[in-house]
């Protein structure tokens, strides 16, 4: 190989390294979110919970990333899509589950997932996306079945939320699908808290010994 062709074929390379460059650097960076802050406490108390354990929450596979998903409802209905540059910071189950935890806690005492002497709240995630009903105009949609169980099933309801969107982006659905979120939640706590929960266990509580 001649010193001219070296030198052409090193100059292939180096555009060929520029532009592989330039490609990289173009591409937008991602932003994560999260639920944000919890929400300041209601001015009326909510119904106190008797102790409680959380399950992990579950829902369909696409939720097992951190995608933020949208729908066009307006005119592709059947078609579930993601945003390229904004994601959530974990799963859409992962987070909802801290955020119920939190929440469990902040209306009674909260105990370990593994304690089975105590009624358990497991939450399904059915549906959680912005959904756009035109091109400005969206809203965050968060449905959730929730079931209360102790040795047996103590009670069983599916819940839906929605919030408008501020903006009809990734942000706006971010700000709706969290309120909606807290919406949900609440639902279901003060749902929970109409369950007899505390008839279920004491039912599995050791006998008292009797005095003689």
């Amino acid at each position: 190989m001649t010193i001219a062709s070296a030198l052409r074929f090193t100059a292939l390379g180096l555009l060929i390294a520029l532009s592989g460059c330039s490609v990289l650097s173009s591409q937008p960076p991602s932003t994560t979110y999260d639920f944000g802050p919890l929400a300041a406490a209601p001015s009326q108390p909510p119904a106190p919970l008797p102790k409680l354990r959380i399950t992990q929450t579950d829902g369909p596979i696409w939720m097992d990333g951190s995608g933020i998903y949208y729908r066009l409802q307006y005119t592709q209905a059947q078609r579930l899509q993601a945003y390229s540059t904004q994601r959530w910071v974990d799963s859409p189950q992962h987070l909802f589950n801290d955020r119920l935890r939190d929440a469990v806690a902040a209306r009674g005492p909260l105990s370990w997932s593994g304690d089975t002497t105590i009624p358990a709240l497991k939450v399904d995630l059915l549906a959680f996306e912005q959904v756009f009903d035109s091109p400005t105009s969206s809203r965050g949609v968060v449905r959730a079945r929730a079931t209360v169980y102790h040795k047996g099933l103590i009670g069983q309801k599916t819940f839906v939320a929605e919030q408008p969107a501020p903006s009809a982006d990734g942000q706006g659905g971010v700000k709706a699908l969290s309120t909606s979120v807290d919406a949900v939640i609440a639902a279901i706590l003060d749902w929970t808290a109409t369950l007899p929960l505390d008839g279920a266990q004491a039912s599995t509580a050791p006998p008292a010994p009797q005095r003689r």
